[in-house]
């Protein structure tokens, strides 16, 4: 039988063999796929890595490819991509994860809550669940002319077992697990390409030893992968190379600023085509963001918002005249973005200057600077005469593992053979166990507010000291 190929720098060849791989394979001329290619796998992360270009369709080609390598080890026997119905579910969960993803990724997301937080009745509409992509891949999956190919291709109830896997209903199913949990081909290819395309080090990921080690286990929380102790070892760094991609590379400093002054103003666009007044907005009826905000139930409609689309229309917000509108945009276009403070950063110089903080350990030390950045953070608007949405505090914390800790094994955990039992990563890896997180406590803000930025910086430097004495008394 016929086998095709695609050329990927991370994974060398990704190849197509059997019926339903071939019939997946055809899959990626749907538009609805094709529309990945115009979303960045890393947003706005090229204005801080320029050849982080990389798009969602590339990542999702070598989600498929690694998950494929995974699902040989299931099913070991399988020839010419001959697979169970499960496994190729499996692997077509894999292709499509990221299909329902609009422009921008979660960046658009967050441009739907602003928008919701200023007009709370468009919570639970239809609007609102069509940016929302956990809630738009299963429908594009079933409903759209993707779904018309599944169902070809596996049967009727096809393509709602492979939207069930991507949605994780099924936590017991090792191939669920393959394409939803801890160690997934997702998280597997991101690791890998990202930090590639970004152009910087990581701990990298023997993904190779991996697959030689994977073994097949059971237990009565399901069938699952696992590796014996000799290469544990590989698993303990694909954590931390995973945890430390999110400091260097997602949630760097500039590229969250960027991604908040879209989001702000998106939400105002939004808000104007809400209110029939899009022209304000710079747009036309006939514009693709109107009829999406008009239509959002209209699938159709979900194909039009790609990364292009806005840069597209940025130049319209420039001329918008909505004040708002126009001077977000000119911002954006000319990288005149907001200033930030860094609470963290703040805390953290208090704590080098106090002889209580450096007498304790680490994982203490990260606990009190992250309840005092939350309360500064709490008492900012508080304190700041001119605090408005152009202030924007941005926190998101990220831990090392999230251990289950279940003896025997489990599909959702990351799995390791020791003395003849399978237990947590956590329960034998000092580095997984040790707790470890990542937070960030930050404050943008638009410098054109006169005395903004010194009222912010006082504010914080002021809380920090006296939240630190707080945390250190209540400790002691």
């Amino acid at each position: 039988m016929t086998t095709k190929m695609i050329k990927d720098p991370i994974h060398g060849s990704i190849e197509f063999e059997g019926q339903a791989e071939l019939e997946l394979k055809s899959m990626l001329s749907n538009p609805f796929f094709q529309r990945l290619r115009r979303v960045k796998q890393l947003g706005f992360s090229d204005h801080v890595f320029p050849s982080a270009t990389h798009s969602r369709f590339a990542h999702s080609l070598g989600v498929y490819a690694v998950a494929k390598r995974l699902l040989a080890i299931v099913e070991p026997d399988v020839k010419r991509g001959e697979w169970s119905q499960q496994g190729q579910a499996c692997l077509a969960a894999a292709l499509l994860h990221d299909i329902g993803h609009g422009m921008f990724s979660h960046a658009f997301e967050k441009a739907m809550y602003l928008y919701s937080k200023r007009n709370p009745e468009v919570q639970g509409s239809p609007l609102m669940d069509a940016v929302d992509h956990e809630i738009i891949s299963p429908q594009i999956i079933k409903d759209s002319s993707i779904g018309c190919a599944l169902e070809k291709m596996g049967g009727v109830g096809f393509p709602e077992m492979v939207a069930n896997m991507i949605s994780k209903k099924d936590k017991t199913c090792i191939y669920t697990s393959l394409v939803s949990g801890q160690l997934d081909a997702d998280r597997l290819d991101y690791a890998k390409r990202d930090p590639y395309f970004a152009g910087v080090s990581s701990g990298g990921i023997d993904l190779d030893w991996l697959m030689r080690n994977f073994r097949v286990g059971d237990s009565t929380n399901g069938r699952f992968l696992y590796v014996n102790s000799k290469a544990y070892v590989s698993l303990e760094q694909f954590t931390v190379t995973l945890f430390q991609l999110y400091p260097t590379i997602y949630l760097h400093k500039r590229t969250r600023g960027i991604e908040y002054m879209f989001s702000l103003l998106m939400s105002r666009v939004f808000e104007r085509i809400s209110k029939d007044d899009e022209k304000l907005a710079g747009l036309s009826a006939s514009h693709a963001l109107v009829r999406f905000i008009r239509d959002p139930a209209n699938l159709e409609n979900a194909l039009l918002l790609d990364d292009s689309l806005f840069w597209g229309s940025l130049h319209l917000f420039q001329e918008a005249p909505d004040r708002e509108i126009k001077t977000i945009a000119d911002r954006i276009a000319s990288r005149k973005f907001y200033s930030m403070h860094d609470i963290w950063k703040h805390a953290d110089e208090a704590a080098a200057n106090s002889p209580k903080m450096n007498s304790i350990g680490a994982n203490r030390r990260v606990k009190i600077l992250n309840a005092v950045c939350e309360q500064v953070s709490q008492d900012l608007p508080h304190q700041t005469e001119n605090w408005s949405e152009y202030c924007y505090y941005d926190n998101y914390p990220r831990k090392l593992y999230t251990p289950l800790n279940r003896e025997g094994g489990d599909p959702q955990q990351i799995n390791v053979e020791v003395g003849g039992k399978v237990v947590d990563i956590a329960s034998i890896s000092p580095i997984v166990d040790s707790a470890a997180r990542f937070s960030i406590h930050r404050v943008y803000f638009d410098e054109t507010e006169e005395g903004l930025g010194d009222q912010l910086k006082s504010s914080i430097v002021a809380g920090v000291k006296a939240r630190m004495e707080e945390q250190l008394s209540e400790s002691a």
